[in-house]
């Protein structure tokens, strides 16, 4: 197999408290040119990658899915 990253080989590898809850062994490929890892957890995320939060544009404010204009009444002056 070779890396995605740098195109150098890939072997496989077990580590010992990789996840410190779990305890146990855990299969992963690393790059002996770079040292990149990449193991279960890694590979899911790279084809299906977390949803992207968008920032709530200047101005707005996001509450949970709503989000709102923030008022500035210095700026407004008098109604």
């Amino acid at each position: 197999m070779l890396c995605q990253r740098c195109s150098g080989l890939l072997v496989d590898e077990t580590f010992d408290n990789l996840r410190e809850e779990t305890g146990r062994m855990c299969l992963v490929t690393r790059c002996i040119n770079c040292g990149y890892i990449g193991d279960s957890v890694v590979r899911a995320n790279h084809l299906h990658p977390p949803a992207v939060k968008r920032s709530a544009p200047h101005g707005m404010v996001r509450k949970g899915p709503v989000m709102f204009l923030r008022l500035h009444p210095e700026r407004c002056g008098s109604i």
